[in-house]
């Protein structure tokens, strides 16, 4: 938080992503750089800190994407009693229906022309 008071949000994210580094470090755990951060996105998103645990999920619009982390029959409930939708766009939520996410190789279509087998 006093990086975050100090130097604001960009040079939080770094350092959040550094600590985590540090903590699985010192046991000998490399984490792919990609996934610390997407945490640390997600963790300074708002220009804040948001926890990284189901209280922060529940600031997330897509059900699937809460379901997905933890305690899945409270975000479940939640989600078919106040009627939510989700429309797939987080990776989570589309990897849980079997789809492909729009990230990486899945953000584009590969469109060719059709042409005869006689050509």
């Amino acid at each position: 938080m006093a990086v975050l008071k100090k130097f604001g949000i960009e040079a939080a994210r770094s350092c959040l992503i550094g600590e985590i580094k540090g903590v699985f470090g010192g046991y000998g755990i490399q984490i792919d750089p990609r996934h610390l951060s997407l945490i640390a996105d997600f963790v300074t998103f708002n220009g804040d800190y948001r926890p990284f645990n189901r209280i922060g999920m529940e600031e997330s619009s897509s059900p699937f994407l809460k379901m997905s982390f933890e305690t899945t029959m409270q975000f479940l409930i939640g989600a078919a009693t106040n009627l939510e939708t989700d429309d797939l766009s987080t990776p989570s939520s589309a990897l849980v229906m079997g789809q492909v996410p729009r990230v990486g190789t899945g953000m584009f279509e590969l469109q060719t022309e059709n042409q005869s087998l006689e050509d």
